[in-house]
């Protein structure tokens, strides 16, 4: 394990034609969110475009370069407040270009572990993001273990559907409304 800085961080996903992500925690508490957490939990729905979001100007600039963006949430229920607004919010991301599949950690006992959030660039490089209980990023870890975050992103892959499929199966009330 090697601890890294942020901009190394940045460095290395700026390299990286392929780019997963798995989440596993029930809520992220990060800065860069604060306000539209807020906004979500006095009732408004916020909505984030590429013009809006350097984010999503990021992935949708990089995905018509050809850059593969792509991402497993697995939740578990019920659903914390934050989970609800990240299902939302996802789906800005996959309006510009990211490829978002959720699991339900109950469908599947291969699920039950998964408890780690990481990065995997190009399948080769791996960074684990660390945080705390309550979901405060504290640190991004480069790790030396491929072949154990690959298996788990497989599992991950494995046993989850499309955002959209999932929203219109499970959470219908979540549909953003059109832009």
């Amino acid at each position: 394990m090697i601890t890294i800085n942020l901009d190394d961080l940045e460095h290395i996903a700026d390299r990286a034609k392929d780019q997963f992500r798995l989440e596993a925690f029930p809520q992220y508490l990060v800065p860069q969110e604060d306000d539209d957490f807020a906004a979500w939990k006095h009732g408004e729905r916020r909505r984030r475009t590429p013009e809006t979001s350097p984010w999503l100007a990021k992935i949708r600039d990089t995905t018509t370069t050809g850059v593969r963006w792509w991402r497993v949430r697995v939740l578990d229920y019920p659903l914390t407040e934050y989970s609800a607004h990240e299902l939302h919010a996802y789906q800005d991301n996959a309006a510009a270009g990211e490829e978002i599949f959720v699991a339900d950690r109950a469908w599947h006992a291969d699920l039950t572990d998964l408890r780690e959030d990481f990065w995997l660039y190009d399948s080769t490089t791996v960074v684990r993001m660390v945080y705390d209980e309550e979901g405060h990023f504290l640190r991004p870890e480069q790790r030396e273990d491929t072949q154990h975050y690959l298996d788990l992103r497989n599992r991950a892959v494995r046993h989850a559907i499309p955002l959209d499929d999932y929203l219109r199966e499970y959470e219908p009330d979540l549909i953003a409304a059109p832009l």
